[in-house]
């Protein structure tokens, strides 16, 4: 579980960067946006399929760092030499990614409330928005690639920073229900 929220944690930083550079710098074409995307999905396969083959196999054997690393090795080679037709579902993706946020936000809101949180509200409206926004973009109302370009850049940027707070806050409450932060006293 802690390695899935380690990967979880990786992952929102990335996406909150990457959403940083697209907002400021939303003249960055769509072909250079892929292939960054191609490569950064390239080596963290790469990373996985390694850790992997590093590890011991009685933790190896309970992950899924090689099947997770080669799909993404797999996808990023995919972004690299089919660059148009990415290009074309990228609204698509977008979509999706949102919606699939806003599932996982909604999923920690529920977390949260079985935990004793009284913020359980707040990340179940944060899901619930991530969720409509996607929905939305999958529609690519959007005439402008500048204007989606810096709309994604800003929802990536929310949603890494977001994802990374809700994981903070989930440990907390974890380590509060299992009392791990409770001292001896003698």
């Amino acid at each position: 579980m802690k390695k899935l929220e380690n990967g979880l944690s990786v992952g929102s930083i990335i996406m909150a960067v990457l959403g940083l550079i697209l907002l400021i710098f939303p003249s960055i074409t769509n072909k250079v946006i892929v292939f960054v995307i191609g490569i950064a999905l390239i080596i963290y396969g790469a990373y996985r399929v390694i850790r992997y083959l590093r590890r011991e196999i009685t933790v190896a054997v309970t992950e899924h760092d090689i099947s997770v690393g080669l799909i993404c090795i797999v996808t990023g080679l995919f972004m690299l030499a089919y660059s148009r037709v990415v290009i074309g579902i990228l609204p698509f993706l977008f979509g999706l990614s949102q919606i699939f946020g806003g599932a996982i936000s909604i999923q920690s809101s529920f977390d949260m409330k079985r935990f004793g949180s009284v913020r359980w509200m707040y990340n179940l409206l944060t899901g619930i928005a991530f969720a409509v926004v996607g929905v939305v973009a999958l529609k690519n109302p959007f005439a402008s690639a500048a204007v989606l370009t810096r709309f994604v850049g800003a929802m990536m940027l929310v949603e890494g920073i977001y994802m990374c707070a809700a994981g903070v806050a989930i440990e907390r409450l974890r380590k509060a229900f299992r009392g791990d932060d409770i001292v001896d006293e003698q």
